[in-house]
């Protein structure tokens, strides 16, 4: 409207921060979004953000499972201890403890009593440790060991006995028999072992790891939290023993 009254049309050119505009790049951002790392435009940074709160998410996912598997874990070594003291106790009420007379049995329910005595913890995993790595020195070189026995105990302790075994006194043939206790183990501590020691086992005898095996080891580190201990040491072992075709494992 001019000041004399009359209509005047004038062509204005659209700016950048009509409303119309802005709706406009911000869905180009976010189709660009999908192709390129990071996109930048009005202030707002895409992509990088996106991908910021996904790990953060992730992060909180992984946290959260390794909560949940070190409550399961506690819960089932509460069981384990009560089930124990049950079945000592006498019709007097009186619990009989007796002491084994083998030192690697004694090392094996001493790390019983650890499990069941000890909230999980650094404290507690050095503990265990320390038992450990006893026993690997006391069964160093050892005669007559009932490997295939004590892999399928019941008691955590006994299964711990022939992972540090076989760590001690690695021998291939038990590549099949050492890789199924380890991925099948309820407890993280044996099962860290039990590749460690097939870790050693296969030390310059990776012909013995087949396939099924190494499928076998694959899923078991899939269903890890990724960064655990037992993760790693699968990843170490394949990268150690590659596939016979020359390719390396994806870890």
């Amino acid at each position: 409207m001019a000041s004399n009254g009359n209509v005047v049309t004038v062509c204005r050119h659209p700016q950048m921060t009509d409303p119309p505009m802005v709706v406009l790049g911000l869905v180009i951002l976010v189709l660009l979004g999908v192709f390129f790392s990071e996109i930048s435009g009005f202030g707002i940074t895409l992509k990088r953000q996106v991908e910021e709160a996904r790990s953060t998410a992730q992060e909180a996912i992984r946290e959260t499972r390794q909560i949940e598997a070190r409550h399961q874990e506690a819960a089932g070594d509460l069981a384990d201890g009560v089930r124990e003291a049950l079945s000592r106790a006498q019709p007097g009420g009186l619990p009989a403890a007796p002491t084994p007379a083998d030192p690697v049995d004694q090392l094996a329910a001493r790390y019983n009593e650890i499990r069941w005595t000890m909230s999980s913890g650094r404290a507690r995993t050095r503990a265990m440790s320390e038992v450990a790595d006893e026993m690997v020195g006391l069964l160093r070189d050892a005669r007559d060991f009932d490997v295939e026995s004590r892999l399928r105990s019941s008691d955590s302790g006994v299964r711990l006995t022939a992972a540090t075994y076989l760590y001690a006194n690695p021998d291939p043939a038990w590549v099949g028999p050492l890789a199924r206790a380890a991925v099948s183990e309820d407890k993280p501590f044996n099962e860290y072992w039990a590749l460690k020691a097939l870790r050693e086992v296969l030390r310059g005898h990776c012909e013995a790891l087949d396939e099924e095996t190494r499928g076998l080891l694959r899923r078991r580190m899939r269903r890890l939290p990724p960064g655990t201990d037992r993760a790693e040491q699968i990843g170490k072992l394949l990268r150690d023993c590659p596939e016979q075709s020359g390719g390396q494992d994806t870890i």
